[in-house]
């Protein structure tokens, strides 16, 4: 691990500042050796930027802001309110910093301490990240008879990688160092014209320019809406092994998708995921308390 600490990055703007806020919280209070926080501001008003400060000065952890403006994503479009630009903003992070970051998507809960994945071995890869889990889900489908329309096109992606080794970029953990001394790829990440062709936008890009260099670690990690052991089962199903598969307590809740705790929720979303989604709840309902001037849309 970074000698001066763990050192983690989001990207928001005022459509997610709220879930971000809140997401940034559990962060400091689960991990004792945090040492910085980056906020990727798209577009944040002062009132955002004061919660976000005011959450990391509480509990004396350093936060930067680096501000970057709708215009800075060229011609990248949203993707639905789930998928909004600021998705994009990870990518300038080699541009940004020296060393490791974990970026961390703000639809997320944050339950271990992040240095236990902050300090695994990088294995001479690029970045490390979850293979994701609707990826692994549809292929578990289509070994039971069903079709999934985006097979061809992923496994295009992520050639000549097997289409299990596509990976969900709502956390990362990157080194900026390798990436900008990788050849020409730290300016390529900056190239959203050509991110805009992709049906995530984002994430695609980032396993297409990635492919081959790619970490992959527990779903713990990122674990979709609570459900990392049934992550594990389908990529054991594919013959991962290693410590990818060990089970362990759930260290990241990803809240991905159109639905989202903070919002009243279909029964069968509650059914599957009433765990995390109780667990999330209730932090919900403290945080608020503390800081009542968070917006969650």
């Amino acid at each position: 691990m970074d000698n001066h600490g763990v050192r983690i990055a989001y990207g928001t703007d005022m459509g997610l500042v709220g879930p971000t806020a809140l997401s940034l919280s559990s962060a400091i209070q689960s991990t004792p050796d945090l040492a910085k926080v980056d906020i990727l501001s798209v577009s944040l008003d002062s009132k955002a930027t004061d919660l976000l400060r005011r959450i990391a000065d509480d509990r004396g952890i350093a936060i930067q802001f680096h501000p970057l403006k709708d215009d800075a994503f060229g011609s990248a479009r949203h993707k639905g309110r789930h998928v909004p630009k600021a998705a994009l903003a990870r990518l300038f992070l080699p541009h940004l910093m020296e060393g490791r970051v974990l970026y961390i998507d703000g639809d997320t809960y944050v339950r271990r301490d992040l240095a236990e994945v902050y300090g695994i071995s990088m294995d001479g890869h690029l970045i490390g990240g979850v293979r994701d889990s609707g990826s692994l889900h549809a292929l578990h489908r289509i070994s039971r008879g069903k079709t999934w329309s985006h097979l061809e096109e992923t496994a295009k992606i992520v050639a000549p990688s097997p289409v299990h080794s596509y990976i969900n970029s709502g956390v990362l953990l990157m080194d900026c160092g390798a990436i900008r001394n990788e050849g020409s790829l730290a300016e390529g990440m900056l190239k959203f014209e050509r991110a805009i062709g992709y049906r995530t936008v984002d994430q695609d890009f980032i396993n297409e320019l990635f492919r081959g260099r790619i970490k992959h670690l527990n779903p713990a990690w990122n674990s979709s809406w609570g459900r990392a052991s049934l992550q594990r089962s389908w990529a054991k199903d594919h013959g991962c092994s290693g410590a990818e598969l060990k089970e362990e307590k759930d260290g990241i809740y990803h809240f991905h998708g159109p639905l989202k705790p903070w919002h009243s929720l279909p029964r069968d979303k509650w059914k599957r995921s009433i765990y995390a989604v109780a667990i999330y709840k209730a932090a919900l309902w403290s945080f608020r308390r503390r800081y009542p001037e968070a917006i969650f849309t």
